[in-house]
């Protein structure tokens, strides 16, 4: 079948079936026919006598003239989603994307917060005058000291701290289980939030209700905000400032990945681009420079 149809047809299916804005069916049409026309220099016109070289081929002419390696992915994904529709109906018998390796994309790195703003919001904040003072500081050191995720922070339970060791346990992806020590301060803090309750959740809404994603990102977003002026200020960005500040601050990496909860050492890495960009800065210092 003639591959100029069979995109006509997947786009079709993807106005009807998939239930896609008109402009993202639009992005993955304009790629589709790029990459036809693409094929149809080298004579290739059926969508089975498309290869993995060819997509491959066609993936280097893309990164050749200056396409980035994100939108180049993008556009593989709508390859991706057309071959894949194409072996369902039976217009072809073989994947040809499955050899096909994509860019790596360069890794977003998030700026931390300075520590001299997080120590002003923690220490000059009248959080004593706050109906709920002592719960949203508690809140906003426990992601900052513990590094710990958005989600593994709504799940935290009064029983998961434990007072005689000075740590919280908390519950991590794939349901891997981590102690993290937490400091002296949060430990009074802890008591007053928790009240006399022995067991639910730690954390609870103005309403009285478990915490939500959204509510956590708004209210970290509403404090940091007043204090910072980072181009991010979410519950992300507070447990990458705890990364990067240790990291600053001469901890060591094997111990910075087993606080945060990461799976292999080189999703800790990343932390390391910001210490080393502020050591390049000081060693500019340097008479010999």
């Amino acid at each position: 079948m003639e591959l100029q149809n069979v995109n006509s047809q997947y786009v079709e299916y993807l106005h009807k079936i998939k239930r896609m804005s008109v402009h993202t069916v639009t992005s993955y049409e304009n790629d589709l026919e790029q990459f036809r026309v693409f094929v149809s220099t080298v004579a290739i016109n059926d969508i089975e006598k498309i290869k993995s070289q060819h997509i491959r081929l066609w993936m280097g002419d893309l990164i050749s003239s200056g396409i980035k390696a994100r939108s180049v992915n993008r556009k593989l994904s709508s390859l991706r989603g057309l071959f894949k529709y194409c072996r369902s109906h039976g217009f072809i018998n073989a994947d040809p994307m499955v050899k096909v390796v994509p860019p790596k994309t360069p890794k977003h790195l998030v700026k931390d917060i300075p520590a001299s703003d997080l120590m002003k919001m923690f220490d000059s904040y009248p959080w004593n005058e706050e109906e709920f003072g002592h719960r949203n500081k508690l809140i906003l050191l426990m992601l900052y000291t513990t590094g710990m995720r958005l989600s593994e922070l709504i799940g935290l339970q009064v029983q998961d701290i434990d007072l005689s060791r000075n740590a919280v346990r908390v519950l991590g992806k794939r349901n891997k289980i981590r102690m993290i020590p937490i400091h002296q301060e949060l430990l009074g803090l802890i008591e007053i939030v928790k009240g006399d309750r022995s067991t639910g959740q730690l954390f609870l809404t103005d309403k009285f209700k478990p915490l939500y994603p959204m509510w956590l990102y708004r209210f970290v977003n509403l404090y940091l905000r007043k204090f910072s002026h980072a181009s991010k200020t979410s519950p992300h960005v507070l447990r990458h400032s705890f990364a990067t500040h240790m990291l600053n601050n001469g901890a060591n990496l094997m111990a910075i990945k087993d606080l945060l909860g990461h799976a292999s050492l080189s999703a800790t890495q990343v932390y390391t681009k910001n210490s080393f960009e502020k050591l390049k800065k000081i060693h500019q210092l340097h008479p010999r420079k």
